[in-house]
This record gives structure tokens, C-alpha cells and sequence, in this order.
């Protein structure tokens, strides 16, 4: 009966045969396994770092979230907002009037390990990814968190005509003097970046070389070659999803400072009309970031903004933290060999992921799999460090975190 009931209405049965392969196959996908390759010098050091962080050997992905597009996009549109609140301080970071939002989650006290957070592509501490990492460095690593914004992102005003740029690293370099500054050089200062803040974090590493005031580093979902990555954003499906979104973003951005740049007497090259006519990421940098720092063309300022050059130079702690899924920055930018090379890196080019998602669980709403391999990689530094700090309300002393300190 019930086949003749199907037989005159197929539909119901095709219908009934997806939902079952759609069934079966999140099942499976929530029993199979997905091993990370890690990639190291098998020093001591590292070793110890990977025994610490079990995280590192295996990213399990929401089951029915089954490719890197999907996940990137539910990334953005899935996750909840948590509500975090920030106190906001405007560094000034040039001689021209040029000034970034700093935003600190909490005041932090004396000795507590501070973790520097650096965002995407014209992002901020007002996205999702940001607070939840914001929330677990908190909760799970006891530190304080602090967000560095690039200039006029997070909802801060340019104070100068000067956007920001994916090869420039004084901002960030200054960024960190300043909580050097008033936090001292005992206490651990680590730093996670995300996407372009990941692309700036390598860079400003490998230039400091030795001399790198951080303590540890994860730099998660970089483009490490420019090149490749802007060529793979103007792939057909890319150019009409992921391109135009960003540059719509990035025009939002300049017509939101644009009186700073219809004013600017030494900017006679950069055209605003230009810029809102632009079609790609690429065409914005053309006219947007070549004629303001004085790159010869875009091609130039792609060369110098990939990070994959620096990695030789990096001797601090890093982790890397890439799926090769990414479909905004592929991972095969990541120069292995010089990682290989290079007792002081660690890579972790996980199967899934997308672009800054890594979603888990059924219902995946809050933390995501970077919060735990961030917090776990920090706490083996740690531990490394010797480094032991706990809260104790009536006897730590609170840190202004003023500027004229």
C-alpha cells in the first residue's frame, strides 16, 4: 500500500530518498574521523606544545555544514552576537593626526596575561569571532583582552587622511609599544590575529626578528601570498560572492571617511569617484591604497604585503592555523618549507573550516574551534614560560591603562 501510494506521488519518494542520503550522510560525517597534519621542527619545545594541546591533532566540524563555503558563510550569519562590552583608547600612531581604537575588555591587573586580538578585512570588536574569542581568552586563559583596530574600523573615525593597509606594520608595532608601556616587560603579552590581521601579525613578527616583544603568536586564516589569494578571489563564483561583498565593504568604508580624502591636498591621485566605481578588491586597491603609501601598482603592493617571506625571519613562538578548504585564502600560499625550516613555527592545516568559521557542534552558536586551539597553544606557553598568575581581588593592583602613563 504504502508503495503504491509513492508510486503515485514520486515526488514524496525522491523527497523521502534525499532526506534519508541527507540522514545518513551528517551521520556519518559526525562519526568519521578528520586528522590535522601538523607541520614542525620535532624540537623539544614543540613537542611539548603539541603533548599540551590534544585540540591540535583533530578539527570535527558541524556535521551538516559540509563544505568550506557553507562554513564560511554560516560563520558570519549563524553565530550569535554575545553582548561584551569595551573601554575604548585612541592611540595616536603618527605625526600627522592618525589615531587607532584600541578597545579593552577589561582593566587588566598587574601580571595578567594580556592577549592582543587583530581582525579581518574592515572588521572589528563589534564581530562575532572577535567577542567570542574575546569572551574565551577571558574565561578559559584569564587574560585580559584587548582589541587593535585597523585605522577607522570597530566604528572608529579616521583622525588623518590614511586608511589602512595590509602591508603597513607601524600601527600594530606602535599598538604594542603602548601596552608594553604600561603592562612592563615581565608580564606575557600574546597576540592571535584574524585574516588581514593575521597577514599584518606575520609580517610585523618576522621584521622584529629577535627583538619581537611577544611572547607567543597564532596567526589564523592568513593570506600568506597576496598574490594567490586576490587571483583566487576573481575566480567566476568568487568575483559575484565573496569579492563583491568585501568591496562593497571596503567602499562602505571609504564613503564613511571620505571627507578626509576630498580635503587631502596631497592626495591629488586618489579619485573618491574612482573608488566607488570599483568592482573588485583589486581595482579598490588600485585606487584606494597604491596612490596613498606609494606603491608602483597593485601588483607592488601585493609583493609587499604577503607574509609568506617572512616566516624565515619569525623567532618567537607561533602557531599557524589554516583548513585547506579556506575559499578566500588558500592555503597553498603557506610556504611548507620554510616552516620546516624554522623551529620556532608550527602549522596546523586542518581538513575543514572555511574562512575564519571553524564552526562545531550540532547547533553551533557560541565558541568555535580556533577559541579552543588559541587558549590551549597560550596555556602550553605558559607553562613553558613558568608563568603562573591567578586573580585575587584584595590583593592584585589594577593597571591604568591611560595614555599618559
Amino acid at each position: 500500500m504504502a508503495w503504491s501510494f509513492l508510486k503515485r506521488y514520486p515526488q514524496v519518494l525522491v523527497l523521502t530518498i534525499s532526506s534519508a542520503v541527507a540522514v545518513a550522510g551528517c551521520l556519518w560525517r559526525a562519526i568519521k574521523r578528520y586528522p590535522s597534519s601538523i607541520i614542525m621542527v620535532p624540537t623539544e619545545e614543540n613537542k611539548f606544545i603539541v603533548d599540551q594541546c590534544p585540540s591540535f591533532n583533530e578539527y570535527r566540524p558541524t556535521p551538516w555544514i559540509f563544505n568550506g563555503h557553507f562554513m564560511t558563510v554560516f560563520g558570519v550569519i549563524f553565530r550569535s552576537l554575545p553582548n561584551v562590552l569595551f573601554q575604548r583608547i585612541l592611540l595616536p600612531v603618527d605625526d600627522t593626526g592618525g589615531t587607532i581604537a584600541i578597545d579593552w575588555h577589561t582593566q587588566p591587573y598587574k601580571g595578567q596575561p594580556i592577549l592582543l586580538i587583530l581582525h579581518g578585512l574592515t572588521g572589528g570588536s563589534d564581530n562575532e569571532y572577535v567577542r567570542w574569542m574575546t569572551l574565551s581568552g577571558h574565561s578559559k586563559l584569564n587574560a585580559c583582552c584587548v582589541v587593535v583596530h585597523a585605522r577607522g574600523c570597530g566604528r572608529s573615525q579616521l583622525t588623518s587622511a590614511r586608511s589602512f593597509c595590509a602591508a603597513d606594520t607601524n600601527d600594530l608595532r606602535i599598538s604594542i609599544q603602548y601596552i608594553r608601556s604600561i603592562i612592563g616587560t615581565e608580564t606575557p603579552l600574546f597576540a592571535v590575529g584574524y585574516s588581514l590581521g593575521a597577514g599584518i601579525l606575520t609580517k610585523y613578527i618576522g621584521e622584529e626578528t629577535d627583538e619581537c616583544p611577544l611572547d607567543g603568536a597564532v596567526v589564523c586564516c592568513a593570506s600568506f601570498d597576496m598574490h594567490l589569494s586576490t587571483a583566487n578571489m576573481e575566480q567566476l563564483l568568487h568575483t559575484y560572492t565573496y569579492n563583491r561583498r568585501l568591496t562593497n565593504n571596503l567602499i562602505r568604508y571609504m564613503r564613511q571617511h571620505e571627507h578626509h580624502f576630498n580635503k587631502s591636498k596631497s592626495l591629488q591621485n586618489l579619485n573618491v569617484n574612482q573608488v566607488y566605481q570599483s568592482k573588485t578588491i583589486r581595482d579598490f586597491d588600485t585606487h584606494v591604497i597604491v596612490p596613498q603609501y606609494g606603491y608602483r601598482d597593485v601588483d607592488h603592493y601585493y609583493s609587499e604585503a604577503s607574509s609568506n617571506i617572512w616566516l624565515k625571519y619569525i623567532q618567537i613562538p607561533t602557531l599557524i592555523l589554516s583548513a585547506i578548504d579556506d575559499p578566500i585564502c588558500p592555503i597553498d600560499g603557506l610556504p611548507v618549507d620554510d616552516v620546516l625550516q624554522n623551529p620556532y613555527l608550527i602549522a596546523i592545516k586542518t581538513l575543514e573550516g572555511g574562512h575564519v568559521s571553524y564552526l562545531q557542534g550540532w547547533w553551533p552558536r557560541k565558541f568555535s574551534y580556533d577559541n579552543i586551539v588559541v587558549v590551549d597553544y597560550f596555556k602550553a606557553r605558559l607553562k613553558q614560560m613558568n608563568y603562573q598568575w591567578e586573580q585575587d581581588n584584595n590583593d592584585q593592583k589594577l593597571i591604568s591603562i591611560c595614555l599618559d602613563q
